[in-house]
């Protein structure tokens, strides 16, 4: 468990949350959280996570954490999501991508709400998985998909050196309407 755990939290979406909510009790929705590395950094600093993903053994590892609510539930069925519309302050998306009900993120935000979003890009293929299209985001996809109703604050779209070398696009939107 803790070599999981210990997977570090992504920087810029921490310290943009840390400049945007520094001391406000705020809700937080880690969507398709996986190994809860966002969800357990916020939690340690007393932040309120809601922690989503289908898998439950999981979401079990960080149970014992007092700030995180889990709720286990695939993403990808027909099912109406079980999230509160209208309710999160920020939203957190790492590393998953399903393109046919990606827009709805939109309506679990509150006006005024962040959309913290980094996945896989086109390009990622020679460096490794994802490789599919299906799981790759087009160039500035999610500036198209959310920059008419909102306001986008951050854009990134290449080459991340970490663990491994990947192609990324990040972007941090603001719910304005």
């Amino acid at each position: 468990m803790k070599s999981k755990m210990n997977k570090q939290a992504k920087t810029w979406i921490i310290k943009q949350i840390k400049l945007l909510a520094p001391k406000r009790k705020i809700q937080i929705l880690d969507f398709a959280s996986g190994n809860g590395s966002n969800s357990v950094h916020l939690a340690r600093k007393n932040r309120i996570v809601t922690a989503i993903d289908k898998d439950s053994i999981k979401l079990v590892q960080y149970d014992h954490f007092e700030y995180i609510n889990t709720i286990c539930f695939d993403l990808e069925t027909n099912q109406n999501w079980p999230l509160k519309e209208k309710y999160y302050d920020i939203i957190i998306v790492v590393n998953y991508l399903y393109r046919p009900k990606i827009k709805k993120l939109m309506n679990l935000l509150k006006n005024g709400g962040y959309l913290f979003y980094e996945t896989f890009s086109v390009g990622n293929e020679r460096y490794g998985s994802p490789k599919n299209p299906d799981f790759l985001l087009k160039d500035r996809e999610l500036i198209n998909l959310f920059s008419k109703k909102n306001e986008v604050l951050a854009y990134f779209n290449g080459k991340v050196i970490g663990e491994k070398i990947s192609i990324k696009q990040r972007c941090l939107i603001k719910k304005t309407s």
